[in-house]
């Protein structure tokens, strides 16, 4: 993508306010109960550029609330604001068609109720301002060679006198309408162009006729220019031209088998943006059939003439056969596409799609291959594939069939899938990330990934009807966050079972830290850890020795990693007296790798590379000074540095700088981030290698 968006921010929606800045990974998860929001906001989200055209509806989904009191009209009143980054050959190619102007790196734009679009760059464009001065100087050579005219004939002296003074008053007089601009690039500057151009043409005689052609190329040359369009709005064309597509989906978008031609017929003229009559409507274009026209192909005359008591010809018949005879084939040939494309797309069991119209009803049958020789109608499938094939629909025709650039909004994927296809559906998201980054709703705790629960976005509603988006940590509300710990100890339990050489550490920070230095030093050929090490965040030091307990209750002994700290060392004595009496080498603390007495996993990471993501998060001029990193840990210098300064670093801000981090390390080179940090990650990672070698089996 030229353009990849990296958070966006609701405002005047329905029941948001303003959402705030909400962060988009490659797949992003709201999780949240029903009314909370979380529709809202994919819906803001998706007409900001929809992929078929969906404008903002101010009457229905301006907040009620406030409607009446503050809504006027609607063009002042923004909905949707997206952050973009330009990638590198978006940036190159802006250079080389704006003439090497300064091109920025990021790009905000801010959708308006009345469809208008407002563009924000981090860095702002020169001035390609048309300077009147250059006219200015045209007019001066133009009256300057006027005054030294000369004539063709001794006895033209006194005719070309006056056109001399003729001339020079003429150019003179311009010269003072050009003084009242700054610039000829306006609707002033273009008709002074125009006028000069025009008027000189008055003033072409033989004598004159080398002035005037000089005046009227500087003056093309101003107007090409002034006519021109500015570099400013160059590039707002340009980044507007690749925005991505929104391409929205939900559950009631699901086809049915039947469709009945001439309903849908008036149901597309009545509700296009109905979920099943877009839905619907895609499979038809994708086909290369308007609905009409396969109504129209299975018309049959001869029936009609029956029912008016008409004689049947052979012509009739001819044509009845002619129509449906060119149907069939360009039904055929649709199913044999949809058939192929669907089974690449899908990756799994492959089915044969056929389409079939018969009459006014168009329908849909599919057989797979365990059973090739049985059609079986689309409803009669699983809901789990109905949904697959119906979102594909629309997925497929509004992308411009998968080749556009497109961000896929889902609402409450797979309702009714099982469980563990909620599980490998997640796996399906993740695939199709890799070129469509993904947002989608659930309330499913199957639908959550409990090892990237850094994507999640807890949606709730406060006490005034307002949702409200956690960013920075989890809210207190159990009805939101209940799918999240469900996830999480999914995942945990999981990794009891599936792993037999687990890693315990203290907290999220810790996991996101790990979790990404791992692969990256792996993608170096640097030690990381093996691949059959799962690490586990515990949720804090306090919990570790019950998290521990429960690995030790299904025989497996995982490495414990604590900080170097005082609470570090309390946990590691505590574990000694009983869990880990006689495995000593299985806790490891973080201060024997290091050689720190205080330090936390942050101390890996460095201050170079945290220290400016605190300073973002608490949005104040914060720094270290001398006393400050004689506290110990980079943490406790943090600490001190922002109770200095009086920023608050809000509870969870850990896992969120961590998160910032890792999500900014994931788009960037591995060779890109820092060696130092790199080589004290590779030595703990050798460290715990060692340990795990040093165990019977990781127990």
């Amino acid at each position: 993508m030229m353009l990849t968006a990296k958070r966006f921010r609701v405002l005047n929606y329905r029941n948001i306010d303003d959402s705030g800045w909400i962060p988009l990974e490659r797949v992003t998860a709201f999780v949240g109960r029903n009314e909370a929001g979380k529709t809202a906001l994919l819906k803001a989200l998706h007409k900001f550029n929809p992929a078929t055209e969906e404008p903002y509806n101010p009457q229905r989904e301006f907040p009620r609330d406030r409607f009446t009191a503050e809504f006027r009209g609607g063009g002042e009143w923004p909905v949707c604001r997206v952050e973009f980054d330009l990638s590198a050959d978006f940036r190159k190619e802006l250079n080389e068609r704006l003439g090497g102007a300064g091109i920025p790196q990021k790009a905000v734009l801010t959708r308006y109720y009345d469809g208008s679009l407002e563009y924000e760059y981090d860095k702002e464009l020169p001035e390609d301002s048309v300077d009147p001065g250059v006219l200015v100087e045209a007019l001066d050579a133009f009256a300057g060679g006027a005054r030294r005219l000369s004539p063709l004939e001794p006895h033209q002296e006194s005719e070309i006198q006056a056109l001399r003074s003729q001339l020079a008053h003429w150019a003179d007089g311009h010269k003072e309408a050009v003084g009242e601009l700054q610039d000829l690039r306006s609707e002033k500057g273009v008709d002074l162009l125009e006028r000069v151009r025009n008027e000189s043409n008055t003033h072409s005689r033989p004598e004159s006729a080398d002035l005037v052609e000089a005046l009227q190329q500087a003056v093309d040359e101003l107007r090409d220019d002034a006519k021109g369009v500015p570099l400013p709005q160059q590039l707002d064309q340009a980044v507007e031209a690749e925005l991505p597509v929104f391409i929205y989906f939900e559950n009631y978008g699901i086809l049915n088998s039947a469709v009945y031609l001439p309903r849908f017929l008036e149901d597309l003229a009545s509700q296009p943006e109905a979920p099943p009559v877009r839905t619907i409507n895609a499979m038809f274009k994708h086909v290369g059939l308007p609905a009409k026209e396969i109504s129209d192909l299975g018309r049959e005359e001869v029936n009609e003439a029956r029912v008016d008591s008409q004689p049947v010809t052979g012509e009739m018949i001819a044509r009845d056969q002619q129509r449906k005879e060119l149907r069939n084939v360009k039904l055929n040939s649709a199913s044999i596409d949809i058939s192929r494309k669907f089974s690449e797309w899908f990756g799994q069991r492959r089915h044969k799609i056929r389409y079939q119209a018969d009459g006014p009803y168009f329908r849909i049958w599919i057989s797979d291959d365990r059973r090739p020789d049985v059609d079986i109608e689309l409803e009669s499938r699983s809901k789990g594939f109905q949904w697959f094939f119906s979102f594909y629909l629309v997925f497929l025709v509004e992308s411009g069939e998968g080749h556009k650039d497109a961000i896929l909004l889902l609402d409450e994927p797979g309702l009714h899938l099982h469980p563990t296809a909620q599980q490998e559906l997640m796996g399906f998201f993740e695939t199709l990330s890799e070129s469509n980054p993904l947002v989608y709703t659930t309330h499913s705790p199957f639908l959550i990934d409990g090892e990237r629960i850094h994507r999640v976005r807890p949606v709730t509603e406060d006490d005034t009807g307002h949702s409200r988006i956690s960013v920075d940590g989890w809210p207190k509300d159990r009805e939101t966050i209940f799918p999240l710990q469900a996830a999480a100890g999914y995942a945990m339990v999981r990794g009891l079972f599936q792993h037999k050489k687990n890693v315990l550490v203290e907290g999220m920070s810790d996991y996101l830290y790990l979790h990404a230095l791992n692969l990256h030093c792996h993608a170096l050929g640097r030690q990381g850890l093996p691949d059959d090490v799962y690490i586990t965040p515990c949720g804090g030091t306090k919990l570790v020795g019950h998290i521990a307990s429960l690995f030790l209750g299904q025989e497996v002994r995982p490495v414990v990693l604590l900080d170097g700290d005082d609470a570090g060392r309390a946990r590691r004595d505590a574990l000694m007296k009983e869990l880990y009496a006689g495995h000593e080498k299985a806790v490891l603390m973080l201060s024997d790798v290091l050689g720190e007495v205080e330090c936390e996993t942050e101390d890996v990471i460095g201050e170079a590379t945290i220290f400016p993501v605190v300073k973002e998060l608490v949005k104040s001029k914060v720094a270290l000074n001398q006393s400050d990193r004689r506290k110990g840990s980079l943490v406790d210098q943090i600490k001190s540095a922002a109770e200095r300064y009086g920023a608050e670093l809000r509870f969870g801000w850990k896992a969120e700088v961590a998160r910032r981090i890792v999500v900014d390390w994931s788009t960037v080179d591995p060779e890109d981030i820092p060696g130092d940090v790199l080589d004290r990650a590779e030595a703990l990672f050798k460290e715990l290698a060692r340990r795990f070698a040093g165990l019977d089996g990781g127990r």
